[in-house]
C-alpha cells in the first residue's frame, strides 16, 4: 500500500469524503485543480454569498486553492503527484483558524503538533494517480465534546463539501482537457 502525504499529514481521523476522477492521460491535471477558478466552481462561490448573507463576492478568474490558502488554510506538502492542504480549527472562543505559518514544512510541523482541546484538524490532498485525479477529506478532532459539536456540524457540511470537490474535479479535468488539446 502506498504512503501518501495526506497519510503523514493525518494517519487516523473520525470524518472523512473521497471522490476521484478519470481523464485520458490526466497529462496536466494536477496543475488543472491547482488553477481551477471561483467562476468554475459556482456551487462554492453561490453558497459562499449566501452564508454571507452577499456580502462577499470572489474574483472569477482568481484560482480558487489561491483564496482557501489566504483564509485559513495552508498547503502541508506538495510533490509531483499530489498537494495537501490542512488547517487547524479552533472551535471555543475566539474561534477560528490556528496560524501555522507560510512554508509548507513549518506549516506540516506545526499541523502535526496541534492536540490541544477545543480543535479539530482537517486536511484534503489531490492525488494524481495515472490518469485519475483523487481528492479525500480527513478530519480528526482534539477530544470528546469537540467531535460532538463537529459530527453536528459535518452532518450540515458534508454534502455541499462533497458537491464541491466533484465540481473541482469536473473543472480541473475541463481545464486540463483543454490543455492537452
Amino acid at each position: 500500500m502506498t504512503t501518501t502525504l495526506l497519510d503523514e499529514m493525518l494517519p487516523r481521523w473520525q470524518f472523512d469524503e473521497r471522490h476521484e476522477l478519470s481523464v485520458p492521460g490526466g497529462a496536466g491535471l494536477l496543475d488543472a485543480v491547482e488553477q481551477v477558478t471561483w467562476s468554475e466552481v459556482p456551487l462554492f462561490r453561490g453558497l459562499l454569498f449566501v452564508a454571507s448573507l452577499g456580502r462577499t463576492r470572489m474574483p472569477p478568474d482568481r484560482p480558487f486553492l489561491t483564496d482557501l490558502t489566504s483564509g485559513g488554510f495552508t498547503v502541508l506538502g506538495r510533490d509531483a503527484t499530489e498537494v495537501v492542504i490542512g488547517s487547524v480549527v479552533r472551535m471555543a472562543r475566539p474561534a477560528g483558524a490556528v496560524e501555522l505559518g507560510d512554508a509548507p514544512a513549518e506549516a506540516a510541523d506545526r499541523f502535526r503538533a496541534a492536540v490541544g482541546p477545543g480543535h479539530y484538524k482537517v486536511a484534503f490532498n489531490f492525488r494524481l494517480s495515472g490518469a485519475t485525479v483523487r481528492t479525500e477529506t480527513r478530519v480528526l478532532t482534539t477530544d470528546e465534546d469537540t467531535r460532538r459539536k463537529f459530527t453536528r456540524y459535518w452532518l450540515l457540511i458534508r454534502l455541499p463539501s462533497g458537491l464541491i470537490r466533484a465540481e473541482w474535479l469536473r473543472a480541473a479535468r475541463r481545464r486540463a482537457k483543454r490543455g492537452s488539446s
